[in-house]
């Protein structure tokens, strides 16, 4: 049995003075509950992620309460970026095990907006003890790893920046993204260096987000029509310090390689099936490594393929459709929120041409240490 998704809803990101994380989730909760028929009174299930910029005991609590609602099961979520994702997997858990019919998963922060300034700091801040001895900053672990994968594959930084570049392409159409002029591969290349070889514009950006989903239990909505089922997830985590993974050094392999794979058994399905993909795009090189992780390419063959054009719009698997955390809005759950959107025909201008049938969403955390895949297909 499948668990369904019943609509999504997306908080407006213009920064805000004054509006606090959960404003954000609450707006995104509505959001999604409009979009599938629902009022509040019929959830009785809330998970949500946590926030960086502001201090919550409880975030799912505090969300509830704001609804209005007192639910039956509630939990909170750090999963640092496969949160997104993972409050899906956990909402889907609850319904089909008999814990509420009918749950929110949501994620919202107010990073641009909210206190603290520094969110790379408090980021830093949240290192393994390791790392943090030692000073390096998210963008340095992740660059590591990138010249890691160039020397072994003979990459390019044109195979790099062509990522951006293709998600620009996808931004431009999104009439919500962050940036939407188009760039090319010299343009990223010129930016500025953000920690070699990566670049400013192949790291994500920092913005305010909120994004949810309704999570139903088949048979517990009144209307389903237009619902997206979960056909298979899976969890996985190699490492919180990069020094207890030589994998990501000697083979370029993470935890997605798991987390794909048991999600794909799960589904009963292959890379082959796919007609949409929505990957967590919080660097540039990460989309190449999870790429072949998830069996999309060969190894060392991922930059290559995005330049012959296999995540355009018009391409073999449409990625990032958005525009993605390059260019469209920070946040992981933006990736769940868009793939909904887009299989339930209605993401606006950025509508695909051809609305896809099956769909892959994944959340990658920390330094590429906890990894969580969606298969996704429409009822």
């Amino acid at each position: 049995m499948s668990a369904l998704l019943l609509g999504a809803g997306e908080a407006d990101r213009v920064p805000t003075p004054g509006r606090t994380a959960v404003d954000l989730g609450v707006d995104a909760a509505l959001a999604a509950l409009a979009d599938a028929g629902l009022e509040v009174g019929d959830i009785d299930g809330v998970v949500t992620g946590y926030s960086l910029a502001e201090q919550h005991l409880d975030f799912s609590a505090d969300l509830a309460e704001s609804l209005g609602i007192r639910p039956r099961w509630s939990q909170t979520v750090s999963r640092s970026g496969a949160t997104g994702a993972s409050v899906v997997v956990d909402a889907v858990l609850a319904v089909l095990g008999g814990a509420c019919d009918r749950a929110l998963a949501v994620w919202s922060d107010n990073r641009a907006s909210g206190p603290p300034a520094d969110i790379a700091g408090v980021l830093a801040g949240q290192l393994s003890r390791f790392e943090a001895a030692c000073g390096p900053l998210i963008a340095t672990q992740y660059a590591m790893i990138a010249r890691s994968y160039m020397a072994r594959w003979k990459a390019t930084p044109e195979d790099l920046a062509g990522v951006a570049v293709q998600f620009r392409k996808h931004a431009g159409l999104n009439e919500r993204a962050k940036y939407r002029t188009p760039i090319t591969v010299d343009d990223v290349l010129s930016s500025p260096v953000a920690s070699s070889p990566l670049h400013l514009l192949e790291c994500a950006l920092v913005t305010d987000y909120g994004g949810a989903v309704v999570v139903s239990r088949p048979g517990a909505a009144p209307a389903e029509q237009g619902a997206v089922r979960v056909l298979g997830f899976g969890e996985a985590l190699s490492h919180q310090s990069i020094l207890r993974n030589d994998d990501l050094f000697t083979d370029g392999v993470t935890a997605a390689a798991q987390s794909s794979r048991t999600a794909f058994e799960m589904a009963g399905m292959t890379p082959a099936d796919l007609q949409m993909a929505q990957i967590y795009d919080c660097f540039t090189i990460t989309v190449l490594m999870l790429m072949e992780d998830f069996g999309l390419s060969e190894r060392g063959g991922a930059g290559a393929a995005v330049a012959d054009g296999f995540l355009d719009r018009e391409g073999p698997l449409p990625a990032n459709t958005g525009g993605g955390m390059l260019s469209n809005a920070a946040g992981g759950i933006l990736h769940v929120t868009e793939a909904v959107r887009q299989m339930r025909g209605n993401a606006g201008a950025h509508q695909l041409p051809s609305t896809p049938e099956t769909a892959l969403v994944h959340g990658n955390g920390g330094i590429l240490g906890a990894q969580t895949t969606l298969l996704l297909a429409r009822a």
